[in-house]
C-alpha cells in the first residue's frame, strides 16, 4: 500500500513534519535526516538529497504542534538518531528541495521559531565552546573535514558516539576518520582557534551532535561571534573561503563517490562525470575570483624574487611487448610552476626568509608570462594540491567572457544582479607576513 502523508505543520528548520497518514488516518511524523544515519540502503541514494522515514505517533505526540512545541521538536531530534522499529511505518530514498510539503499554520509559528531558535542556539554554541574536547569528521582521501552533502561538516560531543558513526560511514566505504580537538585548539584566549581555520576554509555550517544526541545546525561565524567564544576577535586568518570551498568538494567527490548507485555502469559513469564538471566549474569560477598569497623575498642587494617549483618530467613507459626507448634521445624540458597559496594555513616555507603578497588572478598570471612558466601550483603542500596550466586559463578566460555577458544582459533588461560575498578576513594577520602591492621585478 502507497503511503500518503498530508502534512499539518511542517518545521523547516528542525527537517521535520507531522500530518496525517492516507487512507488509513493514523497520525504520524515525517523525518529528514541529512547527515544519512537513518537510511537503510545507501546504494539507492541519490545525491543532492537526503533520506527521510515516516513514523507512527500518538494524537497526543501530534497534538504538540499547538500545545508544546518543545517536545515535537525533542521527539523528532530523538527519531532522528534511535530509530524504533516498531513505529517506522515508510522510508524514502531522497528527499529534495523541491519535494515541499504544504503548511496550513505554520506562519502563525514564525516568531516563536525564530526566538526559540535563536536561543536553542546560544545555549548548543556555550556547551561546545565549554567541552573538554570535540570530535570533528575527516576524509581519509583529502586530509580536510568531511563535507556532507557538499555542505556542512560533522562534530561531536562524545567521542564514542563519533567512533561508531565513523565505523558505519566506513561499511559503506566513505574513508572517514575521527580527529580530536581540546578545548585549547578551539577555545583559548589569544590563540588561533579551529573554528576560525574552518571559516577560513569556507566550512560554514557545522553539525554538531551533542551527548544526548541532539542535533544543531550551526554558523562558524555566530560561533565566532558568541560571548563564550575566548579567542582573539581579531585574529583572523587571510583565505578565499569559496576557493578553498570548491576545492575541498571538488577533491572529496573525485575520491570518494562511493554514495553514487553503481548497479548501473553507464549511469554510474554519467552521473560522477557530471557531478565533477559540476564541482570543476565552481573551482574556476572561484580560480578567477580569488587574491592568492604569493611568496616572495629580498635579496641583500634589496631585489625581490619569487620562487619556482620544477617539476622532471617522467620518461614514457613502455607498453607491455614494447621495447624500452633509448636514453640518449633528447630529454624533455622540465615544467616550471608558481608557487600560490589560497589562505594563511597553506602558507608555509621551509626557509623563515620568504614572507607572502595578497595577489589577483590577473597579477598571477603576469608573473607566469613574465617568467615564461607553465602556470601555478596551488597549495603545493597539501593532499589537494592544484596545479592550473593553459587549460584552465582557458576556462578562467571562458567563465569570465560568460560572466561579462550576463551582466550586460541583465543590465540592458534592468536586473541587479547580487555581489558576490566578500572575503571577511582582514589584510594584516599575526600568521601571515603580509605586504601590499604587486611584487618588484627583479
Amino acid at each position: 500500500m502507497e503511503i500518503r502523508f498530508k502534512s499539518t505543520y511542517v518545521s523547516e528548520d528542525l527537517h521535520y513534519a507531522v500530518g496525517i497518514v492516507e487512507p488509513v488516518g493514523d497520525y504520524a511524523i515525517r523525518v529528514i535526516d541529512p547527515t544519512h544515519i537513518i537510511m537503510t540502503d545507501p546504494e539507492k541514494w541519490t545525491p543532492g538529497t537526503d533520506p527521510s522515514a515516516i513514523f507512527g505517533i500518538t494524537e497526543e505526540e501530534y497534538n504538540w504542534k499547538d500545545t508544546d512545541l518543545e517536545k515535537l521538536d525533542d521527539l523528532a531530534q530523538k527519531l532522528r538518531t534511535d530509530i524504533p522499529k516498531d513505529r517506522l511505518l515508510g522510508e524514502k530514498d531522497g528527499v529534495r528541495s523541491t519535494d515541499r510539503v504544504e503548511s496550513i499554520d505554520y506562519g502563525k509559528y514564525t516568531r516563536y521559531r525564530k526566538e526559540l531558535n535563536e536561543k536553542r542556539r546560544d545555549m548548543v554554541i556555550n556547551n561546545m565552546l565549554n567541552a573538554e574536547e570535540l570530535y570533528m569528521m575527516y576524509c581519509g582521501e583529502t586530509g580536510k573535514p568531511y563535507v556532507f552533502g557538499f555542505q556542512f561538516i560533522l562534530m561531536y560531543e562524545d567521542k564514542t558516539m563519533a567512533m561508531e558513526a565513523a565505523n558505519e560511514y566506513r561499511k559503506r566505504n566513505v574513508p572517514l576518520l575521527v580527529s580530536t580537538f581540546t578545548r585549547d585548539q578551539f577555545n583559548k584566549e589569544e590563540t588561533k582557534s579551529i573554528f576560525q581555520e574552518l571559516q577560513v576554509m569556507g566550512l560554514a555550517c557545522i553539525m554538531f551532535i551533542d551527548k544526548e544526541k541532539r542535533q544543531a545546525m550551526l554558523l562558524t561565524r555566530d560561533i565566532l561571534k558568541h560571548p563564550a567564544f575566548l579567542g582573539n576577535k581579531n585574529n583572523m586568518i587571510f583565505g578565499n573561503g569559496p576557493l578553498d570551498f570548491a576545492l575541498t568538494n571538488l577533491f572529496q567527490y573525485m575520491r570518494t563517490p562511493n554514495l553514487t548507485d553503481r548497479s548501473d555502469p553507464e549511469k554510474f559513469k554519467e552521473a560522477v562525470t557530471k557531478q565533477i564538471s559540476f564541482y570543476e566549474s565552481r573551482v574556476i569560477e572561484s580560480l578567477s575570483e580569488a587574491k592568492y598569497l604569493v611568496p616572495f623575498k629580498v635579496d641583500k642587494d634589496g631585489r625581490a624574487s619569487t620562487p619556482i617549483v620544477r617539476f622532471e618530467p617522467k620518461p614514457k613507459q613502455p607498453a607491455e611487448g614494447e621495447a624500452a626507448q633509448p636514453e640518449e634521445g633528447e630529454k624533455l624540458p622540465p615544467k616550471q610552476f608558481l608557487p600560490v597559496f589560497s589562505n594563511g594555513m597553506e602558507f608555509f616555507t621551509d626557509n623563515d626568509s620568504f614572507k607572502a603578497r595578497i595577489m589577483s588572478y590577473d597579477d598571477v598570471m603576469t608573473l607566469i608570462t613574465e617568467g615564461k612558466l607553465d602556470g601555478f601550483l596551488l597549495n603545493m603542500k597539501s593532499r589537494c594540491a592544484l596545479p592550473c596550466t593553459e587549460e584552465r586559463f582557458k576556462q578562467v578566460a571562458e567563465f569570465r567572457a560568460w560572466k561579462e555577458k550576463r551582466i550586460a544582459e541583465a543590465k540592458e533588461k534592468g536586473i541587479e544582479l547580487p555581489d558576490a560575498p566578500k572575503d571577511e578576513a582582514p589584510v594584516d594577520t599575526p600568521f601571515v607576513p603580509i605586504t601590499g602591492g604587486k611584487n618588484e621585478k627583479e
